[in-house]
């Protein structure tokens, strides 16, 4: 049988995640890549123009199967599943979880996350805990909120605190705990005309705004 000649960019980039999946970016080369799927790097090369757009073609793979996690049911509440969703991926996933926030492209993890959060926020559209509260309210609860998991993921994976993350259910109760803590804590203790908030100031305040210019349902349906 003739050896095979031609590949797919889907098969490259399979490929190059298995590869950063097994060993971080460390792993990752075109040379390894060709070796992975059985020809030169001549293939690799029709596709991408080098190393560093293969990177982040292997990085967008990442945030899809990111958001595959964080749309699995674990609890049967969509606002805590996210976040048990993304943990468990880092947990899944270490190598690639830590390759795609290493900081190489800035750019495109901006791009990728704000996709992201367009995807959780349709997920929310109806979720009854983000009812009649302001859009600022519903910002600052959820960029905490991403904080306090992306944390906890690092947190998990890097075995901090392992003898207590490591008992089964834990992280899932942390993580009820703290989501429902931090939605409740700023729903009931934020108030956009109480001076004492100033950490919303007029750069946050601009940034909403931008904010509800890109995603024009959020005026519609302000109890969302």
């Amino acid at each position: 049988m003739p050896r095979k000649t031609q590949f797919t960019e889907q098969e490259i980039v399979a490929a190059a995640v298995d590869l950063v999946r097994e060993s971080g970016w460390g792993g990752l080369s075109v040379k390894a890549v060709g070796a992975r799927i059985g020809s030169s790097t001549m293939p690799i090369y029709s596709h991408f123009d080098n190393l560093e757009k293969l990177k982040d073609a292997v990085v967008e793979d990442g945030w899809k199967k990111l958001m595959h996690y964080e749309g699995l049911k674990f609890t049967g509440d969509v606002w805590v599943d996210q976040s048990i969703g993304y943990i468990a991926f880092a947990v899944d996933e270490t190598n690639l979880f830590h390759s795609m926030f290493d900081g190489r492209n800035i750019e495109l993890q901006k791009q990728l996350g704000f996709k992201n959060w367009i995807y959780l926020t349709e997920m929310l559209e109806d979720y009854e805990g983000f009812r009649d509260i302001s859009l600022e309210q519903k910002f600052l609860i959820r960029y905490s909120r991403s904080v306090y998991t992306h944390g906890m993921a690092v947190s998990v994976t890097a075995r901090l605190w392992d003898a207590l993350l490591s008992i089964d259910g834990m992280v899932e109760k942390l993580v009820t705990a703290g989501s429902h803590a931090i939605l409740e804590g700023i729903k009931n203790n934020y108030d956009t005309s109480d001076d004492a908030f100033a950490f919303i100031d007029k750069e946050v305040k601009e940034l909403m705004r931008k904010f509800k210019t890109k995603m024009p349902q959020e005026e519609e349906r302000p109890d969302t």
